[in-house]
């Protein structure tokens, strides 16, 4: 069924009128950014291992860990997914340490879904298990250490701290502290409940290079160097409070910032030192307060939400929409990193000028979220219309340009810069990262918008695309899910860059996508996508994946086609009164082994992307044309 223009035009005004409501005074947006539970739960076994004083937290956490448990008892790790083992025992021990009892109805449920799922014994996974074994619910023996002295190792050197993912680098020297040694503050009870077999243990890794690598590491920690070990704690710890972010964290999220509390607690700061009083207080501005219950954003996307939210208002073209997001062009030009940090070290000739994804993150900036600030702020200010940008996006190419890897494409942190086996293992965990189709596409839409699509860097980028697509016309996407996502960054990444809708690459991923529509005109990709090749491209329909779908195909010169139409028709259909929709499935991802998140600011930008770009590519309002902000006054489109 055809979509009137009327009706898209009423449904993006609404959703503009939603846009402006949820800009900050200061100039930002910023969804609330939910993952699932492993966050409040290892929040409760951090304030047990440091032992902090009980203010009412550790309850509040606990409602709302029960509140998300599932109806088969355990937990999930996303919207409509399965019981996760990794977090369901997170989630039961959490409830024990909140005073909860093994016989009340909700921990035998999840106790019983646990051992369903193979038993507290089945649990592979090193770096979460190290939580429990600093409440001395699991042995030390079976976790492989880190040793300190990695720290001592050049740049350039394999094992180096600097030749593991960016993202990961603060965690791996926090938990080298920790793992140096092995602290545990006990919790008075057992697990013997959650083994799927009675009296049976932990076993090492069963790949032999894993029990040999756990056996050796374990090994060393008793036979240190000493004066190396001395050393190379000193540096680890010297090497973290460098790394503190202005506002006490490290990396600007709770994760990061989590770990190195318990690895400088390790390494013998006190609760009351600066250093440490300042990250507990950074810890606490992550909390969101929900009447009696509590939960953690275990990141901030303000600076993606913004970009985003700034490219969506430019689009539409009407002036209020593009005033709010002139207002916003100040707080991205001060957020900008202009400090040369971690991924200068092996970059050559480096210059600052990235963003990162959080408020405060300036030792990794990201390509990805430095994309979309790019593509904002050429939205908004054409090269030559305003100096302070010009030199912002300046500064910010050159160091996207440092960025790309030796094949041609970008990774969102730092360029792959080895090989081992077992690296895709190391990624799915977030310890490295591969150049991906969804970064390349948002880094080249990013230089088409700042005038440099045909550039040498460019035209690298497409070539990397041209390889890496599918025989079936897709791309796999790296931080969100997934064909879906990688195949429009890719589209809308290739056309900015002046690669035609008639291009067979570009032709072959348009038909991917279409195949690929639900019958309810929208589209939807299942997290499960990651793991069960069944999934990919299947799944319920939501917002944001149907505007992921939608851009590509109106990028590629389709806007008049059959399945713009059904899509936008159920835009159209599944938005809220008032102006926004409802989107609880998670299509994003942190880690590929278990940590989705959803963005309430997301569900919304997209959307309005995506019908703003069908109403410029069909010959509706130009940028700087009519107001849509009457219309918006009156609401959104019934919600049918």
């Amino acid at each position: 069924m055809m979509t009137s223009d009327a009706t898209v035009e009423r449904a993006l005004a609404a959703a503009v009128g939603a846009l402006q409501r949820r800009q900050d005074p200061a100039g930002y947006w910023k969804g609330e950014f939910e993952t699932s539970l492993i966050g409040e739960a290892a929040d409760v076994m951090l304030r047990h291992f440091l032992r902090l004083p009980d203010d009412g937290s550790v309850a509040a956490t606990a409602r709302t860990i029960l509140a998300g448990q599932s109806p088969t008892g355990g937990w999930a790790a996303h919207h409509k997914g399965p019981d996760e083992l990794l977090l369901s025992v997170f989630c039961y021990v959490a409830l024990r340490l909140a005073g909860h009892d093994t016989d009340e109805p909700e921990l035998r449920a999840a106790a019983a879904a646990i051992r369903a799922g193979g038993g507290i014994e089945a649990v592979d996974n090193p770096t979460m298990l190290a939580w429990l074994a600093l409440i001395g619910l699991w042995p030390w023996r079976d976790i492989p250490l880190i040793p300190p002295e990695l720290v001592l190792l050049p740049p350039r050197c394999p094992g180096s701290i600097y030749q593991i993912g960016a993202a990961a680098r603060g965690i791996v020297v926090a938990n080298s502290l920790l793992m140096a040694r092995r602290p545990v503050t006990p919790v008075g009870f057992t697990l013997t409940e959650l083994f799927a077999s009675p009296g049976s243990r932990r076993r090492l890794p069963r790949p032999r290079a894993a029990r040999i690598a756990t056996t050796l590491s374990h090994w060393y920690a008793r036979r240190p160097i000493g004066f190396l070990r001395r050393r190379a704690v000193r540096k680890a710890a010297r090497w973290l409070v460098g790394t503190q972010e202005r506002d006490g964290s490290w990396g600007g999220n709770w994760p990061q910032t989590a770990n190195v509390v318990v690895g400088l607690d390790s390494a013998g700061f006190p609760q009351d030192h600066p250093v440490i009083k300042a990250a507990m207080a950074a810890l606490d501005r992550y909390v969101v307060d929900r009447g009696g219950q509590r939960r953690l954003e275990m990141w901030t996307s303000v600076l993606m939400d913004t970009a985003l939210a700034m490219s969506a208002a430019a689009m539409t073209g009407d002036p209020g929409a593009r005033s709010a997001a002139g207002r916003a062009v100040p707080w991205l030009l001060d957020n900008q990193v202009t400090e040369l940090g971690d991924w200068a070290v092996l970059t050559k000739d480096p210059v600052p000028g990235g963003w990162p994804y959080e408020f405060a993150n300036d030792a990794n900036p990201d390509s990805d979220d430095t994309a979309f600030a790019v593509a904002a702020l050429r939205r908004l200010h054409p090269r030559g219309t305003h100096a302070a940008v010009d030199r912002a996006c300046e500064r910010a190419v050159r160091w996207m340009l440092s960025q790309q890897c030796a094949d041609g494409g970008w990774a969102a942190f730092e360029p792959l810069r080895w090989q081992l086996p077992g690296r895709a293992a190391l990624a799915r965990i977030g310890f490295l990262e591969a150049p991906s189709a969804d970064i390349t596409g948002h880094v080249l839409e990013a230089l088409g918008a700042d005038g440099r699509g045909h550039a040498p860097a460019a035209q690298r980028g497409i070539a990397w695309l041209r390889r890496t697509q599918h025989p079936d016309g897709s791309w796999p996407g790296w931080w969100a899910c997934y064909h879906l996502h990688g195949t429009s960054a890719a589209v809308t990444g290739l056309t900015a860059c002046g690669v035609p809708g008639s291009d067979p690459a570009v032709v072959r991923a348009c038909e991917w996508i279409t195949a690929h529509q639900q019958p309810d005109g929208g589209w939807g990709e299942d997290i499960r996508a990651l793991r069960d090749p069944a999934w990919l491209g299947r799944g319920d329909s939501n917002p944001s994946q149907t505007s992921w779908a939608l851009l590509a195909l109106i990028a590629a010169g389709r806007a008049d086609s059959e399945a713009v139409h059904a899509g936008l028709g159920f835009l159209t259909r599944t938005q809220r009164g008032d102006g926004d929709w409802d989107e609880p499935w998670h299509t994003w991802v942190v880690h590929h082994d278990g940590l989705y998140w959803r963005d309430s600011m997301l569900r919304l930008v997209y959307p309005v992307m995506a019908m703003a770009a069908y109403r410029a590519a069909t010959g509706g309002p130009a940028a700087g044309g009519p107001s849509i902000a009457g219309a918006a006054d009156g609401g959104g489109t019934e919600h049918r």
